[in-house]
């Protein structure tokens, strides 16, 4: 047997810390590491939380309006709104209602990326009567819109920055949500198991914050208020 594989913090400390002998070391199974490789981490993720007790158990807090890296995608979450009408976005039923996710969008790769890989990036959970979800589960959204005009999001162009919403449909027998749980999911490069091809798999929580949802307010309404 080959042994377990270093923890995931781990793994992110070294590749914060720009160390490509860290990273080597990690790819191997931790009772392969020896004494050897052990002091080789500590010197290359000191600086990054290495030598201190590590607490952390599951994704890191979400901080809203923090830029987040999630391969492929660096992320910022603004808010997450709630509205009945949103031009060029349409609902499966007309009393339904779209629970939307506003974030700032950059494709970090080297090409273009389908809208579907995207909608994994970032998933909604905790949030009653979302369409084909059981309560509470975690679930992709319905689709990525362009805020500046509601057009879906797919490609995503590399090293373009978008202003976008992911968009939940959710039931309007349900009461609008006051709170839900966003979480960012970071992909692994890698080829398939059935198709040799690289791309982009494996979505898996890395950031998660528990924010407050409201009403969406129109620029027109914010006016009136002002």
């Amino acid at each position: 047997m080959s042994g377990p594989a270093a923890p995931p913090d781990l793994r992110a400390r070294a590749r914060r810390s720009g160390s490509k002998v860290a990273r080597r070391v990690l790819d191997q199974p931790l009772r392969r590491i020896g004494l050897g490789g052990a002091l080789v981490l500590l010197a290359a993720t000191a600086g990054f939380g290495g030598l201190e007790e590590q607490t952390q158990d599951g994704p890191e807090v979400l901080t809203v309006g923090t830029p987040v890296d999630v391969a492929p995608f660096e992320l910022t979450v603004h808010r997450v709104v709630w509205t009945t009408d949103l031009p060029g976005q349409y609902l499966s039923d007309d009393g339904n209602r779209w629970v939307g996710v506003v974030a700032t969008v950059r494709n970090t790769s080297d090409a273009g990326l389908l809208g579907t890989t995207l909608q994994e990036a970032l998933v909604l959970s905790d949030v009653d009567g979302l369409v084909g979800r059981p309560a509470g589960a975690a679930t992709r959204a319905t689709s990525v819109a362009v805020l500046e005009d509601g057009s879906s999001l797919s490609p995503v162009q590399p090293g373009l920055t978008y202003e976008a919403a992911f968009l939940f449909e959710q039931d309007g027998a349900a009461a609008p949500p006051t709170t839900a749980s966003v979480l960012l999911q970071q992909h692994t490069w890698r080829r398939g198991s059935l198709d040799p091809t690289l791309a982009w798999w494996d979505p898996a929580p890395a950031v998660r914050g528990e924010l407050a949802v409201r009403e969406a307010v129109s620029d027109a309404e914010q006016e009136g208020e002002a």
